[in-house]
């Protein structure tokens, strides 16, 4: 029942228990900067069953992992300035875990999901990275996603004003919702996040 807000212009995750009155800070809340416990405008954030907290830090280019009662966080994807290359991301947004501790990583700015794997220092394109359009093996500004049991990427497709269902290891994606340009029509999205 506890709710975690990613407080975006504040720099910091808040965690909100059920009937509370106000939050307290579980990641960041040390002002804007790079350091281990410092956020720079967290965008997406995922809880895991341990209620470990990974928040996409925006504009650090890297996704940080915050154990419960921790003071400061380790950085689990990018964190290496902003680029395209393999340990690299560029504004993340959307972060999911799966059940074996893969980071997935909607990179903004490289029109890609990113997989990482535990301990890794780099990760594997696993949707999109083909250039930013709306063909079918191509994302334009990624900001939300999720993984099902049977490792679908469900992706907020930002840009396309679609959601995008990409199954791990295809090489294209396909439209389950939106994707009829941009309105308000019952089959259109406007710049949809999550």
């Amino acid at each position: 029942g506890n709710i975690y807000v990613s407080d975006h212009s504040n720099h910091r995750v808040q965690k909100w228990t059920p009937g509370a009155t106000s939050g307290i800070t579980v990641a960041g809340g040390n002002g804007a900067g790079s350091a281990a416990n410092q956020l720079n405008n967290p965008t997406g954030i995922f809880v895991d069953g341990n209620s470990t907290v990974y928040v996409s830090d925006e504009l650090n280019n890297r996704v940080q992992k915050w154990t419960q009662g921790a003071t400061s966080g380790i950085t689990v994807a990018g964190g290496n300035s902003y680029g395209a290359a393999a340990n690299q991301v560029t504004n993340p947004f959307g972060v999911y875990v799966d059940a074996n501790s893969n980071v997935y990583v909607c990179d903004h700015g490289n029109h890609r999901i990113q997989k990482w794997a535990p301990g890794a220092t780099s990760g594997i394109t696993v949707a999109g990275g083909s250039g930013s359009s709306s063909a079918n093996n191509q994302l334009n500004n990624p900001m939300g996603l999720y993984v099902d049991n049977q490792n679908n990427m469900y992706i907020a497709d930002n840009g396309n004003n679609r959601i995008v269902k990409w199954a791990l290891g295809n090489t294209s994606g396909i439209t389950v919702a939106g994707g009829n340009g941009t309105g308000s029509a019952a089959n259109q999205f406007d710049s949809p996040t999550d």
